[in-house]
Formats: C-alpha cells, sequence, structure tokens
C-alpha cells in the first residue's frame, strides 16, 4: 500500500447484501488527536475484475458512513452491486465526537488540508486497485472538492467527475463579501473566541457554532432533534411542537423549509422520504465542520474583482481539465447560498472537456440528489450508463 500507513480497521458483510465494507484509517499531519482520514471501500464480495475505480467525497458535515443497505437510496451500493468498485473519504471532521469541548484543531483544517487528504486517499486507493486513475464523484462541498482536485491533478489521478448538486465554488453572496479580509479570519481563527471576532465572520454572511470554530449549519428548530428522537422509538409519535399532529409532520416541515421551501429537500411533495432523511442525519452526519472551510469559500466565490491570495487560487488549471464529466444538479436548490440553478453549469461550460453532461433535476432538492425518492431513477441509473460508456 502506497502514501501514508493506513490501518485496517475492519472488513465485514454489508447485511441484506452481497458487498463487503473495508475501512481503513490513517493520521496525518499535524497527527493531533483527530488528525485522522478515512477510506471505505464497498465491492461486491465476489468481484474479481471491478468495471472501474469511484472515490466518493461526501457534502460537508457529513462522514461516508452507510445511512442504508438499499441500493435505491445510495448510489454507491447501486454502483457496488453493478460491478464497480467504490471507495468513500472520511473527512477529519469525521473522527471528533460529539460533545467534545476542545475543538480548535479544526481551525487548522483548510481547504487546502482537505485535498491533501483525499490526494492521500486517491493514491492509496490506487495502490490498492492498481488503477492508473480514479473516477471522483462528490456532492456539494464533496462536489467543490472535486473540481478543486481535478484542476491540479486531472492528468495524474482522474478518469473522469461525477458532480452531485455542487460547483467549482458555491457561495455567491452579499456586496459584503466583495471587500472580505481572509487574512483578518485567519487572524480571528488564530485568536479564538471573541464578541468582536464573531461579529467579523458574521459581516461576511459566516455565522460560527455554539463552539467558534465550527460553522452553523442547517438551523433547525430546536426540538428537532428531540422529534427525530421520539420518531425513532415511534414513527407515529406525537409532534414535541404545536400545529403538527406527530413528529414525522414536523420533521418534514423541517427538512423541507431549512433553507427555504424545497431548497434542502422536497420531502412534502414526495421527493424523498422522512425515514430516509433522518437516517442520514442520525448514521452520516458529524457534528462539527471547520468554519476556516468555508470563510475560504466565501473569499474565494466573492473577491472584488482581483484574484485571491496565491495559496487559494485552487482553480487555476479548471478551464484545462479534459476529462470526462457528468453533473446533477436539483432545481429546488437555487436560493439557499445566493445562487440560481444554472450556477451549478459553471463546470462544464469551464472545463476544456467536450465530454461533458449537464442534467437538471426537477422539483429535486439538493440532498434528494442523493437519497430521493426518484434518485435511482434519474440519478444513479444515468450514472451506470455513463460509466459503462466510458469504460475501457
Amino acid at each position: 500500500m502506497t502514501g501514508n500507513y493506513w490501518e485496517l480497521i475492519s472488513s465485514q458483510p454489508v447485511e441484506g447484501t452481497d458487498l463487503i465494507e473495508t475501512i481503513w484509517h490513517t493520521h496525518r499531519p499535524p497527527e493531533g488527536e483527530y488528525d485522522t482520514v478515512g477510506l471505505r471501500r464497498l465491492i461486491a464480495d465476489n468481484n474479481l475484475d471491478p468495471a472501474d475505480v469511484i472515490v466518493y467525497l461526501p457534502p460537508s458535515a457529513t462522514s461516508a458512513r452507510l445511512y442504508t443497505n438499499s441500493e435505491a437510496y445510495d448510489f454507491r451500493i447501486y454502483l457496488a452491486n453493478r460491478g464497480h468498485d467504490v471507495f468513500s473519504v472520511d473527512y477529519r471532521a469525521s473522527f471528533v465526537p460529539p460533545g467534545e469541548t476542545d475543538i480548535s484543531c479544526i481551525a487548522k483544517w483548510t481547504t487546502r488540508v482537505h485535498l491533501d487528504d483525499i490526494q492521500d486517499a486517491v493514491k492509496t486507493v490506487k495502490g490498492i486497485t492498481g488503477a492508473a486513475k480514479v473516477y471522483l464523484a462528490g456532492h456539494s462541498t464533496g462536489a467543490r472538492y472535486v473540481y478543486l482536485y481535478a484542476a491540479k491533478r486531472w492528468e495524474e489521478d482522474v478518469a473522469g467527475m461525477i458532480v452531485l448538486d455542487g460547483a467549482p465554488w458555491e457561495s455567491y453572496g452579499p456586496e459584503e463579501l466583495y471587500s472580505m479580509d481572509m487574512d483578518k479570519c485567519y487572524a480571528a481563527l488564530s485568536e479564538g473566541d471573541t464578541p468582536e471576532n464573531r461579529k467579523l465572520f458574521k459581516s461576511y454572511g459566516l455565522t460560527p457554532g455554539d463552539h467558534y470554530y465550527e460553522a452553523t449549519m442547517a438551523e433547525f428548530d430546536s426540538e428537532f432533534y428531540e422529534a427525530i428522537g421520539a420518531y425513532l422509538h415511534d414513527p407515529g409519535a406525537r409532534s414535541p411542537v404545536p400545529d403538527f399532529d406527530t413528529a414525522k409532520d414536523y420533521i418534514a416541515s423541517q427538512f423541507h423549509n431549512v433553507w427555504g421551501a424545497k431548497q434542502f429537500s422536497n420531502v412534502l411533495e414526495g421527493y424523498a422520504s422522512v425515514g430516509m432523511l433522518v437516517a442520514f442525519v442520525v448514521r452520516a452526519a458529524v457534528p462539527y465542520w471547520p468554519l476556516v472551510d468555508y470563510a475560504e469559500e466565501a473569499y474565494i466565490g466573492n473577491w472584488n474583482g482581483k484574484p485571491p491570495k496565491p495559496e487559494l487560487q485552487f482553480h487555476d488549471g479548471i478551464c484545462e481539465i479534459d476529462v470526462p464529466l457528468i453533473v446533477f444538479a436539483s432545481e429546488e436548490w437555487t436560493t439557499a447560498l445566493g445562487m440560481q440553478f444554472w450556477y451549478k453549469q459553471l463546470g462544464p461550460v469551464m472545463v476544456k472537456s467536450t465530454d461533458a453532461e449537464f442534467h437538471l433535476l426537477e422539483n429535486f432538492g439538493h440532498i434528494d440528489v442523493l437519497l430521493g425518492e426518484y434518485a435511482k431513477q434519474q440519478v444513479f441509473e444515468p450514472l451506470h450508463g455513463w460509466l459503462l460508456k466510458h469504460h475501457e
């Protein structure tokens, strides 16, 4: 095995399938308590000649843990069932436990740190499989990493790019961001939690969480997790808040409206199920995501007519990418970050490759692309066909 030393953690059958999930961990610089990266392999037990190798980068604030054993709701299982060798990366944030009071280490988990971790994971996957290149897939922030990684290493590592509801950059925010000073953000993270430093991030449209170094994610109501607990105990449990008959009804409303109607999930119109959304939150979500990653993303996406700091010019080379690209974009996730769905068309427009497809998924919310009721039909099946078409 190449790269850093990766420790084999487990290799177990996935219940209800013919698949084996194998997990490795490695420690990365500076090798603090939580400077760990994980790699998960999903492959059919009898697959001795995989069709191709895919490396999946999850969205922010999530791990790569399986949230279901059904191919109808996880493209990795769908593809592994059809002869593909599917790896997934667990970011460092996956290893910070809930309730940890000192998460200052995540202030150093920058975009560059994530990309370096991904490079080591890809190198390791190539060593395990013998593949010359891999198909790099990602959802949301993971899709952004696909573009940034390919901009630098498409020739060495990337056979093709699979983008699930993401763009080369995501932020397109208020005018205040046009004058964003990233050096001040780095200084504020170094100085620590003060009212002035929180005010600085809020002035740029970024909100530190209860733990200063984390980014605030979806802002569900305070009763949301209480309702999930009640629902898991009894799917017909009463709602903890007025105006909803059951906890399930209240949870559905939260998922549907948390970023604005239908943005996160169009669950109330049947494009996702409450059960699968809850499973994803319970099994795949992680408690903290580094504020510095979102700050850098906001800075990169909103500079005022001047190139970003040299160390943040990750998009240099994106116009030279010449590998196949397929993009699946939800129609509804448009205003949560001040952008329109066409923003997600930037990748196919910018890359050099003429082998670039864009699929607009009508009525899909953001997470519905991964686990929605129509994801198998409109995402997984076309993706499998695309991979077969490009299989050498």
